[in-house]
């Protein structure tokens, strides 16, 4: 019988991601307070996958165009995500309460997680409250069919449950109930609280205002309060008859994404069933839309936690290494034009690429400089390196990503400070996405000596806040196939072009899927043939079937397949059409966030860096781009961190059939490859040290 092949669902897979970064909060030997950060990064991603994955379910139930089978799917989808939502939220709010908070009390800080609370404190949370926070809250009153009221995307609220006092004596009085949003900007979420008995005390700010509810409602007895949060959809797209005027559309999206579908309601799981069916009617949210959780609510705001032990509690990370040949250098082109160069964020400075664009402002020969924008730091020095490039009267071209999610807003602020500045701005068309990392600098034509234009392609955004806590990598060429194709991509985004012919470059949309499925047959081939065939795939996320198929077609034909996938992994491991096929997760302190593509190609090792995941949305309604890796050197350096994550036995987990996160524990010494690659990469970095780099084990 033939065997069926089978795909994970996409966000049952993310959902097995997040799980396992809730796994590394609960690791006993990670410090305490980068176990706390990992619980805050765990509900920030849940949060995020709510206003943008299930809102697209929603979106299809209430929509009248879609047949009752894609409804169907969306509702089973739905229940599926809730049911491991819920058992998720269980263990989050277990782990919390049983050792967190313990941990943190043996570590000499108390972090008050009920009402009752010592005698000392009393009246200074008292007082605390009058002064600094009764100011800022605007409670309301929640009658269904009387009053309409609104509860903010993203914000704390505590809902009570009250009675009239003068009805104290009234058998058949009638409960009021109430909502009070938690200020959030006015207030810290955690009070910190006079020491005693040689410990430190922390006060959530929903404790100190549950506390003096009385000052609040004074005409009424409190009978209970309870945490609720509701998530809004602020998934949207752009029709292309808007495309005229690109940033206006966006802009309107982006105000109405704050009044957007509440598709979730989480509460407080001690909430009686009849208020939360009172509050879900005055709401208007479904009951199979609320996910039961803890009395604490949004703690993604753990990463505001005050460190108050005087002990250091979190891991030091190195600081990002210097590249001796750029340091010991006049001009980064000087170096760059005798041969490429590959920085690693954030074991290497991301200052070169900064040092570089203003290198280019003030080199002479520097014509123009082009760059893709998806992602930038607030107040962005690539940015003002940009800026002060025009004012040199470079000629400066950006094409901006105006539909970055959740970076709109901070687009168009930059575009529009761009543009003043005498920056040429070219904003990407409604139905596509410009998700390529590439910078271009052209200079003027001389004798041959020089190169004519210097390029820089990164699996990661120009970005140094991300750059920090992000690992990608970035290569510096002067390589004229590479940066010639590299100038006629940039021509068809500002459509001064139609020429789609890549022979060097892998583009989405012209050529890469096609490039991507003729090696992936080439590796068959040599497999049949008895010959070695080798391909590793990283990235973040693998979620299109087509190219998934292509890869239970190699396993089958012999060919053996690592996955270095952080994310979404919509591949089935361990199937007979699988069996070749390892699937490797890394979870540590910084986001592995690169894109690295390796066949063994005949033993030719084709290596590339890209930008591009293996989803459908990247490699059919974006543009991404996928650079080759030339000089053997870097090929070699690729290569080395790739077989330390493949090594990893401390942070890396293999991905079973049913979506589990199994730790590797091989048998040697331990490998923890993001702390290895410090010590790799400072060989690489060492002049003239190819010699004696160590060996890689890629097989």
């Amino acid at each position: 019988m033939e065997n069926v092949r089978k795909y994970f669902k996409r966000d049952i897979s993310w959902l097995s991601f997040n799980y396992r970064v809730l796994m590394e909060a609960m690791d006993k030997t990670v410090p305490l307070f980068d176990r706390i950060r990992f619980l805050s990064i765990y509900q920030s991603n849940q949060e995020e996958f709510y206003r943008v994955r299930v809102s697209e379910y929603h979106q299809i139930l209430s929509d009248s165009a879609k047949s009752d089978e894609e409804k169907e799917q969306a509702e089973r989808t739905l229940e599926s995500i809730n049911r491991e939502v819920n058992q998720q939220v269980d263990d989050f709010n277990k782990f919390f309460f049983n050792d967190i908070i313990p941990e943190l009390e043996r570590e000499g800080m108390v972090l008050y997680h009920q009402e009752k609370i010592e005698e000392c404190h009393r009246d200074e949370v008292r007082n605390f409250f009058k002064e600094e926070v009764f100011p800022f809250l605007q409670p309301v009153l929640i009658l269904k069919d009387d009053i309409v009221s609104f509860l903010r995307d993203n914000r704390l609220y505590l809902a009570i449950k009250m009675y009239r006092k003068s009805e104290r004596n009234n058998p058949d009085r009638q409960p009021f109930y109430a909502q009070i949003k938690i200020p959030f900007s006015k207030v810290p979420r955690f009070i910190k609280l006079t020491p005693h008995n040689g410990k430190n005390y922390v006060m959530f700010i929903d404790d100190m205002i549950a506390l003096n509810l009385d000052i609040v409602f004074p005409g009424f007895d409190i009978d209970s309060h309870y945490a609720i949060r509701v998530s809004r959809d602020a998934d949207f797209s752009i029709e292309p008859k808007e495309g005229a005027n690109i940033v206006d559309a966006v802009r309107k999206r982006v105000k109405k994404r704050k009044i957007g579908n509440a598709n979730r309601l989480v509460y407080d799981g001690c909430m009686p069933r009849d208020m939360l069916e009172y509050i879900c009617e005055a709401y208007d949210i479904p009951h199979g839309q609320c996910i039961r959780s803890s009395r604490y609510l949004n703690l993604e705001d753990l990463t505001k936690l005050p460190n108050l032990t005087g002990k250091v509690l979190s891991e030091t990370l190195p600081s990002p290494m210097r590249l001796p040949i750029f340091d010991n250098a006049p001009s980064m082109f000087e170096v760059i034009r005798h041969r490429d160069f590959l920085i690693h964020f954030p074991y290497q400075s991301f200052d070169y690429l900064t040092r570089f664009l203003t290198e280019a402002a003030e080199n002479p020969a520097v014509t123009e400089i082009k760059l893709t924008q998806y992602r930038v730091a607030e107040n962005s020095e690539v940015i003002d390196r940009l800026l002060y490039a025009a004012k040199q009267g470079k000629q400066v071209t950006v094409y901006v990503e105006i539909k970055a999610r959740f970076d709109e807003e901070n687009n168009i602020i930059t575009s529009e400070l761009m543009q003043e500045s005498g920056v040429r701005v070219v904003y990407s068309t409604p139905g596509l996405k410009v998700h390529a990392k590439a910078l271009l600098v052209k200079c003027a034509p001389t004798d041959g000596s020089h190169p004519q234009a210097y390029a820089f392609m990164s699996t990661g955004n120009f970005n140094e806040d991300t750059a920090r806590i992000y690992s990608d990598m970035g290569l510096f060429t002067v390589n004229r196939a590479i940066t010639s194709e590299l100038d006629k991509l940039f021509s068809i985004l500002d459509g001064s072009s139609k020429d789609r012919d890549f022979k060097t470059l892998l583009v989405a949309q012209f050529n890469m899927v096609d490039e991507l499925k003729r090696k992936i047959r080439f590796e068959m081939e040599e497999a049949r043939q008895g010959r070695k065939a080798h391909i590793i795939l990283k990235m973040n996320g693998l979620h299109d079937t087509g190219m998934i198929d292509a890869l239970y077609d190699a396993s089958e034909a012999g060919v053996h397949i690592d996955l270095l996938v952080r994310g979404i992994n919509c591949l089935v491991p361990n199937q007979p059409y699988s069996r070749n096929i390892h699937m490797t997760r890394i979870i540590d302190s910084y986001l592995e966030h690169a894109r690295i593509w390796y066949f063994y190609a005949g033993g030719r090792e084709e290596v590339y860096l890209s930008s591009a995941d293996w989803m459908r949305r990247n490699l059919n309604r974006r543009i991404e781009t996928a650079v080759p890796i030339f000089d053997q050197h870097i090929k070699n350096e690729i290569l080395s961190v790739i077989d330390l994550q493949l090594r990893d036995n401390v942070k890396a987990c293999r991905i079973d059939e049913y979506l589990g996160n199994q730790y590797v524990r091989t048998p040697g010494p331990p490998i923890r490859s993001q702390r290895m690659c410090f010590h790799l990469l400072e060989q690489y970095s060492t002049p003239d040290s190819a010699a004696g780099m160590p060996e890689i084990f890629i097989s």
